[in-house]
């Protein structure tokens, strides 16, 4: 049987990583094989003409080079159909139809995870402020991971490690880039309790976009996303539309200074309803409201979120999943609630006359 993760690579070979294209052409197929089959074969008549090109140029077994490669270079590769493909990726807009990752992400469903961002060249009280936030959160258990680059992303990722608690990378370039220069070593560190994690094929050409297309997948594993500072034209905070479009909430680090503009990113934020924290329970009580199960913090795995379409492939769910939504469901029968015209009805028959 021949390697589903080979047809995904082919496809990100043929159309190019973060293409969308990938899913607006799948539509009508259940399983990434059968669209590659009808793509060589010519039955699919909606290609461009550059894309008809591409098919026809890029040879199936160039796929099956570039996973010897990466299996050579230590790369673990997941597909959208592979078992460990991240749960909350596949509700986004556009979901990575593969990952290059250093390290493993076994970890990532059953976590609460926040997205830290924010400026290159952060400030002495953004930097102190940020340290001490993000080790409140590992403190209280929660995954951190940043889009890997200088300043404030470094802090996420290296208060993580200082905590022996697994963290998250997301790259805008492939791993075996020196991007930011001479972050080899903390990849490795990263990976050894975590995840790094790039859309982006081994020898990927550079993407004008990369770093737009790298946010909507950072965003897309968290839960919220903590801005620390940004200023009023701050590339990151293309991050906040991602986080609006997924529906994930957004924090905000108060300004040192209302006045200082390198602070106008994160007062606007404020301006239209980011929520302002001061400590990581700030974070914690928030996440918490209408989400708390047991008296601890739900694990969601991307109920925010919607779905693109109605795509075969995009509707694909392995069985560990169906069986927890039913488990669930069953949990709710059993303890009497039950859903009449949109209207919760609790059964308090059961109730003791002090429970009462």
């Amino acid at each position: 049987m021949t390697d589903k993760r080979i047809f995904w690579l082919w496809l990100n070979l043929v159309f190019g990583p973060a293409n969308p294209r990938i899913w607006q052409l799948s539509k009508h197929y259940d399983k990434a094989e059968t669209f590659v089959n009808a793509l060589l074969n010519g039955s699919v008549r909606e290609l461009t003409e550059n894309e008809a090109k591409r098919v026809k140029k890029v040879p199936l077994n160039h796929a099956k080079e570039m996973l010897d490669y990466c299996n050579s270079q230590s790369i673990n590769v997941y597909c959208y159909e592979s078992e460990g493909y991240p749960e909350k990726l596949r509700r986004i807009s556009n979901p990575p139809a593969t990952l290059f990752c250093y390290g493993s992400l076994d970890f990532l469903n059953d976590k609460v995870c926040i997205a830290v961002v924010g400026t290159r060249n952060p400030s002495d009280y953004s930097v102190e402020t940020t340290s001490k936030l993000c080790n409140s959160l590992v403190g209280q258990s929660f995954i951190l991971a940043s889009g890997f680059a200088n300043g404030i992303d470094r802090i996420a990722n290296s208060v993580s490690l200082e905590n022996d608690v697994p963290t998250i990378a997301v790259c805008g370039t492939p791993l075996e880039s020196d991007y930011p220069k001479g972050s080899a070593e903390i990849k490795q560190h990263i990976a050894q309790n975590g995840v790094v994690i790039s859309e982006f094929y081994p020898g990927c050409k550079q993407m004008g976009n990369a770093f737009v297309n790298r946010n909507r997948i950072l965003v897309g594993l968290s839960d919220g996303v903590l801005f620390c500072e940004c200023s009023a034209d701050s590339h990151g905070l293309d991050n906040a539309k991602h986080a609006i479009t997924q529906g994930k909430p957004i924090f905000v680090i108060p300004p040192h200074d209302i006045f200082d503009e390198r602070y106008f990113g994160q007062r606007d934020l404020m301006r239209n309803g980011a929520a302002p924290v001061f400590d990581g329970w700030d974070i914690a009580y928030n996440l918490a409201y209408e989400r708390f199960e047991d008296m601890s913090i739900r694990k969601s795995l991307g109920e925010y979120s919607i779905p693109v379409n109605d795509s075969n492939v995009f509707s694909h769910k392995p069985d560990s999943v169906n069986k927890k939504a039913k488990s669930k469901h069953n949990k709710k029968k059993n303890i009497g609630e039950e859903k009449l015209q949109g209207k919760i009805i609790l059964d308090y028959s059961k109730l003791t006359p002090v429970q009462h």
